[in-house]
């Protein structure tokens, strides 16, 4: 099987756990980006790199987006208010200025486990959503029928274990299509210094915060909008990626 013309970053926000979750953060958030692979190495590995030169003076450091927030890890000598709002500001442009497609979901655990006597583990809840509206994205492009690769970041070795095997399960036809998705799972160490990663990082928390406080001001949320597989396609940019690019389980219904 060829290979497609993309390739698919994961990141998530807050955890799949159900019993004593964080009420004050009461979702689990798993974000899909999808690049071109030319626009990719040729434009936004460059734009990032760049970046990290301008405000560290070398590219060995990792976009955290808590770190940055937090001014801990390798940010706990970078926190200061002016530099540290000299990196978002950069970041928010590299983020206005390079193209992807987000693919989002958000399970409200508080309310999936009023509605379901034996819930879903969240994670897998959003893994099938995402997965399928990737395939659906790769039919419009007609790449269906290319091996694409979704690479997500190792949280533990049963964690890991337990993500690949639903992820075969998926992909092997379990899912609302009942059809077979020609996809590959790749698990980056935490170690690896992977662009896409960090731009999945930066993009999963602010949505999140967007469905939990929807009108909370949310200048990373603002840039997203125009990012998200839309019904409206691109010259919809910003609107209809309600259920599309981005899906909120359960619904308030």
């Amino acid at each position: 099987m060829d290979f497609s013309d993309y390739i698919v970053y994961v990141d998530e926000s807050g955890d799949h756990t159900l019993n004593g979750y964080n009420s004050k953060y009461p979702v689990f958030v798993l974000a899909f980006c999808i690049f071109h692979k030319r626009y990719y190495t040729e434009t936004v590995i460059k734009k990032l790199e760049q970046l990290k030169f301008k405000h560290f003076g070398h590219d060995i450091i990792v976009m955290h987006e808590r770190d940055i927030l937090k001014g801990t890890g390798d940010f706990k000598n970078y926190s200061s208010k002016e530099q540290k709002e000299a990196l978002l500001n950069d970041l928010t442009e590299l983020m206005q200025e390079t193209h992807f497609i987000l693919i989002s979901c958000v399970v409200r655990k508080d309310s999936l486990i009023k509605r379901y006597a034996t819930p879903k583990n969240p994670y897998f809840i959003a893994l099938e959503f995402g997965l399928e509206r990737i395939y659906k994205f790769l039919v419009e492009k007609g790449q269906q029928d290319k091996k694409t690769f979704i690479v997500f970041e190792q949280r533990g070795l049963q964690e890991d274990k337990d993500l690949e095997l639903e992820f075969r399960r998926v992909c092997d036809g379990n899912n609302y299509g009942k059809i077979c998705l020609p996809f590959e799972i790749k698990m980056a160490s935490k170690k690896v210094n992977s662009s896409g990663l960090q731009i999945a990082d930066l993009v999963a928390r602010p949505i999140g915060n967007h469905v939990l406080k929807p009108d909370q001001p949310n200048r990373a949320f603002d840039v997203l909008k125009a990012k998200f597989y839309s019904s409206n396609g691109r010259n919809g940019a910003g609107t209809g990626y309600h259920g599309y690019g981005l899906k909120v389980f359960p619904n308030s219904k």
